[in-house]
């Protein structure tokens, strides 16, 4: 999930999931960039840097279904590769400064690179508040 604004697009925020967050499948090529023994630190985009929260609600083998049992982005409920994306400063509350004040619409858009069958991830509610 991606929170944006402007035009062209200037990032705020960006919600990531990971695969697993007890073990290092596929060689941490698809685990949160905090986990430990991830492979996606380096690949985290520049524009994103420090600005987002990761975690996996998977804790069993990989299964194309919906893990419900453990939201997302809540620093609860973490495994034991996720310690550090869990104790992120603020959770489950982001905080961010603007490089400049500015009356955009705040974009909040859902991303992914395959079909929904592997890579759902449903937003049930969300809420913005700014100052």
């Amino acid at each position: 999930i991606s929170l944006t604004h402007g035009s062209p697009r200037q990032h705020v925020w960006t919600f990531m999931t990971g695969l697993r967050e007890d073990f290092n499948q596929h060689d941490g090529r698809y685990q949160c960039p905090c986990s430990v023994g991830s492979k996606q630190l380096p690949s985290v985009q520049s524009f994103i840097g420090n600005d987002y929260f990761c975690e996996s609600g998977c804790s069993e083998n990989w299964q194309h279904i919906l893990y419900f049992s453990d939201p997302l982005w809540d620093g609860k409920q973490c495994g034991s590769l996720e310690q550090e994306c869990c104790q992120a400063s603020g959770l489950p509350w982001f905080h961010k400064v603007l490089s400049s004040t500015t009356t955009d619409y705040i974009e909040l858009r859902v991303c992914g690179d395959e079909g929904t069958s592997n890579e759902d991830v449903p937003v049930n509610y969300y809420e913005i508040y700014v100052k």
